[in-house]
């Protein structure tokens, strides 16, 4: 038996599995060898204080717990194969068919009033060790203990002319729990299967659209689709002149720390952090999450101007300059869908009112307001009766034939 993935399987999955079902074999080892050693150890002991002799069950017993302890002690702590798990999972099944033998054969010499009990005990402890396969991810590991522990079981009650409708009853139980270990483990790989596929799709889709693709894979045209969205961009104040007197690690932190504050106020908001262009950040909140892009555009916006005032006290303690930035917000038609070449694709979000928000942030260095957002959105998001907003009056923006009305926004009124 195996407990690899099927070559069908992505190798994420299994190296996944495989990782886990080794840590949960090094704890189901030592759980391995304190009961067997303590069933070993405690029965010998009894049985030499009240008979005066150790039962070849309890030998047996004792032997595997402490080989289990000395293989968790070395090798099972360096390497692990699949068929491991199968190995150990058939030698319990077999060490306790023959500590049950032994103890059988032992009892019936010694005291056999205790020999029913002896019998069914047995049982009892084979149901939880095939139960403790679940943690082994392998529907097939799971089937095959079931399979081989219920005929061994039946088999040495059958030796020992020990069957009787109790029995039946035993194995009735131990071929349902089979079907729910089997169930279970197939179900497991499939959770974990589609945890690895999403965690794939969002290295390369906004994570809304992947949500959206595992509620409904024909939900999202790849072809290309019209959305309308809140676009907001970012950008560093006075980025070359401070990266030029850094070491090329300490820039790389200092963008690091930055995008990461930046990203997460978009983030929380429902936006889709979707490119860092050097010192940039793009994101958008598009509108088939929420009827209040424009609201939680604003909202990530002012988040990111209290970030950065957060970012910037840290910096300050470690003796570094503080940054500035200008952000610019708009809503409008976008583009939305995979664009590049068949070799590198990029779903990304396209259009006037992208190049207009980028415009819109161009205007804050020359406007010397931190956050500038256009009339639409302002309007869109509640007007200055959701923002503290200052008109700054209708703009012409670079490449743009018409004026476009600028807020300065700096707070948001208390509800």
């Amino acid at each position: 038996m195996t407990t690899e993935a099927p070559a069908g399987e992505y190798p994420a999955l299994a190296q996944v599995l495989r990782a886990q079902a080794w840590r949960n074999e090094r704890l189901l080892n030592v759980f391995r060898a304190a009961i067997w050693t303590g069933v070993g150890a405690i029965t010998g002991g009894a049985e030499l204080v009240t008979i005066g002799t150790v039962s070849p069950g309890a030998v047996i017993a004792l032997a595997w717990g402490i080989a289990a302890a000395l293989s968790g002690l070395t090798w099972l702590r360096r390497v692990y194969r699949p068929w491991i798990a199968s190995v150990l999972a058939t030698m319990d099944v077999t060490v306790l068919m023959l500590c049950m033998q032994a103890g059988h054969r032992y009892l019936l010499v010694n005291d056999p009033a205790l020999v029913p009990h002896q019998l069914y005990g047995s049982g009892v402890v084979l149901v939880s060790l095939l139960a403790a396969s679940v943690l082994r991810f392998s529907w097939r590991l799971s089937l095959w203990s079931v399979c081989y522990g219920a005929a061994a079981y039946a088999g040495v009650l059958w030796l020992n002319d020990a069957v009787d409708v109790f029995t039946y009853v035993e194995l009735t139980v131990i071929g349902l729990l089979g079907l729910v270990l089997v169930y279970f483990a197939r179900r497991l790989r499939l959770i974990v299967r589609q945890v690895v596929e999403r965690d794939a799709l969002t290295r390369f889709l906004p994570a809304p659209v992947v949500d959206r693709i595992a509620q409904d894979p024909d939900v999202v045209n790849l072809k290309g689709e019209s959305q309308v969205v809140t676009a907001l961009f970012i950008d560093l104040r006075g980025f070359t002149a401070l990266a030029e007197a850094m070491r090329a690690d300490e820039v790389v932190r200092m963008l690091n720390e930055y995008f990461t504050e930046m990203a997460a106020q978009a983030t929380a908001h429902g936006g889709i952090p979707l490119q860092y262009t050097g010192d940039n950040l793009y994101a958008v909140f598009p509108e088939n999450g929420g009827k209040d892009h424009a609201r939680r555009a604003i909202e990530a916006a002012l988040g990111m101007m209290r970030g950065l005032e957060a970012l910037n006290l840290r910096r300050g303690q470690r003796g570094e300059p503080a940054l500035a930035a200008g952000i610019g917000l708009h809503s409008g038609p976008v583009v939305a869908g995979p664009i590049g070449s068949p070799d590198l694709l990029q779903y990304m979000y396209i259009g006037d009112t992208v190049n207009t928000a980028s415009r819109i942030q161009g205007m804050t260095r020359t406007l010397g307001r931190p956050l500038l957002v256009s009339g639409t959105t302002l309007e869109g998001a509640g007007g200055t009766a959701c923002f503290v907003a200052e008109p700054v009056g209708d703009t012409q923006l670079r490449g743009k034939s018409e004026t476009l009305p600028l807020w300065s926004v700096s707070a948001a009124n208390a509800r």
